[in-house]
């Protein structure tokens, strides 16, 4: 009776003491748990509006804006990205006109580009000035312009560059975007089941292509723009050197001037009056034979009178 006492007690500790070592076991995993860092929900990203090939649409807008490589404004701020046209204006003075006109074409073909435009004429004071416009390749517009500098003393100069590259993306993008509605369209052609929307689909289309002609040409003429800058050099010979003037030799030069004017005036108003003057003269004699012969008849009838009244 007492082993059995004792087996049970036994019993009774061993299960006591698997409940204190779970309870114990589950402390530790819980403490354990609470250690960990805790894992967050993953944070839904942004949908991106750039699609393929870096463009993307604007919703608000018609048109498709340019998405940014590396930092958002790196399109904007990288100065090998962007499209500007560069124009100069440079007025050169030489006694060697026709060589140095000369030595401008050479340098513009030289360098890949070509003439766009030219004129020469005489000035006042017969000197030869010419005006020609040149086209040199972007990469060539400093060299070729420092070596037009060196063919005479520069009397004027002016450079600017025109900032196109927002023009230039938004073409490219409008272009891209017709392109894939042009490809749209003749798909939908394709599904087309009758007359009607075959008409319908096919006039979008010829919208759509038409605008894609425009907007080409629109960037193949800035594409030029920009390949090509724009060089204007006005050549002139020296002018004479006027020393100080103290008036009287255009004094005397008016005077004489004058009196020629003077002269002439005089002589245009003698060829109005001769004529007159001779009519004139030729009326007064006219009446003086004519009253001088009425009176010698008066004096002959007076005469016949006296003659008759004798006795």
């Amino acid at each position: 009776m007492s082993i059995s006492i004792g087996f049970r007690k036994g019993l009774l500790a061993l299960a006591a003491l698997i409940v204190v070592s779970f309870v114990l076991l589950s402390g530790c995993a819980s403490l354990s748990g609470s250690n960990q860092p805790q894992t967050l929900p993953a944070e839904k990203s942004a949908p991106s509006s750039y699609g393929a090939g870096g463009v993307g649409t604007d919703s608000s807008n018609s048109y498709a804006v340019p998405a940014p490589t590396g930092t958002p404004s790196s399109v904007y701020t990288n100065v090998n990205d962007r499209k500007v046209i560069m124009t100069a204006s440079v007025q050169l003075e030489t006694g060697e006109h026709d060589k140095a006109v000369s030595s401008i074409r050479g340098i513009a073909t030289g360098a890949g580009g070509y003439i766009e435009s030219s004129s020469t004429y005489l000035t006042a004071q017969d000197k030869k000035q010419t005006t020609i416009t040149v086209k040199v390749p972007a990469a060539q517009y400093e060299s070729c312009l420092s070596q037009i500098k060196a063919l005479g003393k520069v009397k004027s100069e002016s450079s600017s560059g025109q900032d196109v590259t927002r023009q230039y993306i938004d073409l490219s993008a409008r272009l891209k975007n017709l392109q894939a509605e042009e490809k749209q369209l003749s798909e939908i052609m394709g599904m087309s089941k009758n007359v009607t929307e075959v008409l319908s689909v096919e006039k979008e289309l010829f919208r759509v292509r038409g605008d894609i002609e425009s907007t080409q040409a629109q960037l193949n003429y800035l594409g030029s723009q920009v390949d090509f800058s724009t060089i204007t050099v006005t050549v002139v010979e020296p002018q004479p050197v006027v020393e100080y003037d103290w008036g009287l030799d255009t004094a005397f030069k008016e005077a004489v001037r004058a009196f020629i004017g003077m002269m002439g005036a005089l002589i245009i108003v003698t060829g109005y009056l001769i004529p007159l003057i001779l009519y004139f003269v030729i009326g007064l004699a006219v009446l003086y034979l004519a009253v001088r012969a009425i009176l010698e008849l008066h004096k002959r009838w007076k005469g016949r009178k006296a003659k008759e009244g004798k006795p």
